[in-house]
Formats: structure tokens, C-alpha cells, sequence
């Protein structure tokens, strides 16, 4: 029975669930919302997701939100994409509660003044929070930057960890214009990552 996935399109968090569920081979019914039409703010919605957010799953009555969650959960059901000891759960878990407290706040400043704005008919861009939000991204991606020196991705082996990371960074250097050439490390995982078949279409 496939699980039940509340997506969109346009979210790079959602992004993240149909990465890892290809890479799993996890079967997936997709359930789109339409944000414009305010699907994500219905009672029916919001009753699985209180966030009135995207990604939300529902495998066989177990309803779970929150990307990494998901993506965790994925792995677990598989045995797959998570450390098997302590030490390396903890160093997964430190990354991706980095990426979620670091650089990626940012990102979501510059999704909102850049894309959600136009996107919802909102005029005006603040510029301070655009300068912000890039300050913080020079000041944190140097450290994943260096992380990435010398291995084919964040853990060494491919983890959660990767998908957690790479959908937000992939939009803020197509959509954004976050500008990843200075950093070569960053650049080549990337670039790994998008050569699995399953990248372009999940």
C-alpha cells in the first residue's frame, strides 16, 4: 500500500520526501495541494498538519510532518541512508539540526521575499532581509563547504543527510541567486547527487 504523500510542487521540502523515497524505492501516492486555492489551510488539511505545511504523510493511518522527520521515519522502515551506531546517528542528527537552524531559515527569507511574494500578488521586497539572509548563508555554507572536502557526501556514505540539504541549496542557487561556484565542495556533491537517474523527476 503506498504511503500517502501531501505535496507540492513548488516546495523544495516536499522535494526532499520524493528524493528519498525514490532512492528507497518507497512507493508514494501523491496527494498535491494548491496553495493559491488554499488547499493547505482547509480543516480537512489542517487537521493532519496543524502547520497547515507541506510535506505531511500518512502511512496506513500513522501521520507524520516535518521533512526531516519524514525522511528519518523513510529510512528507518528501510534499514537504509542512517549510521547504525550511536556515534553516527548523533553526527546525522547534529547536520541536519544545523542545516535546520543555520542556512536554511535563511533560505526560507529569501524563498518569501523573492518567490512567495510575486507568487501570492504581495508587493515589495525587503531589502535588509535580503542582505541578511545572505550574510547568514556566506557565514554558514563555508562550514559544509570544508565538511564536504574530500568525501562523496556529508557522512562520507549517502545518509538522509544529503536529502535533507541539497533540495533547498539546488532552489536557492536556481531561484535565488545564491551564487555556490566559490564553493567547490558544495558544487561537486551537487553535482554527484544529480546524476542519479531518479533526481530530475522526483
Amino acid at each position: 500500500m503506498p504511503i500517502k504523500l501531501y505535496d507540492s510542487k513548488i516546495s523544495p521540502y516536499a522535494r526532499k520526501v520524493r528524493l528519498v523515497a525514490a532512492e528507497l524505492d518507497i512507493a508514494l501516492e501523491k496527494i498535491p495541494l494548491d496553495f493559491q486555492k488554499g488547499d493547505p489551510r482547509k480543516p480537512e488539511y489542517l487537521a493532519l498538519n496543524p502547520n497547515g505545511k507541506v510535506p505531511t504523510i500518512d502511512d496506513d493511518g500513522f501521520v507524520l510532518w516535518e521533512s526531516i522527520a519524514i525522511l528519518k521515519y523513510l529510512a528507518a522502515k528501510k534499514r537504509r541512508l542512517l549510521p547504525a551506531d550511536a556515534r553516527g546517528l548523533a553526527q546525522a542528527d547534529q547536520w541536519m539540526f544545523w542545516w535546520a537552524n543555520q542556512p536554511e531559515p535563511a533560505i526560507e527569507h529569501l524563498i518569501y521575499e523573492l518567490v512567495l511574494k510575486p507568487f501570492f500578488g504581495k508587493s515589495g521586497n525587503d531589502a535588509s532581509i535580503v542582505q541578511e539572509a545572505r550574510d547568514h548563508l556566506d557565514r554558514f555554507l563555508p562550514v559544509l563547504d570544508k565538511q564536504l572536502q574530500g568525501k562523496g557526501y556529508v557522512m562520507g556514505d549517502l545518509s538522509v543527510v544529503d536529502f535533507a540539504i541539497a533540495p533547498p541549496l539546488e532552489l536557492s542557487q536556481r531561484r535565488l541567486n545564491v551564487d555556490l561556484g566559490k564553493y567547490p565542495g558544495i558544487t561537486a556533491w551537487l553535482a554527484r547527487l544529480q546524476t542519479k537517474p531518479y533526481w530530475k523527476t522526483a
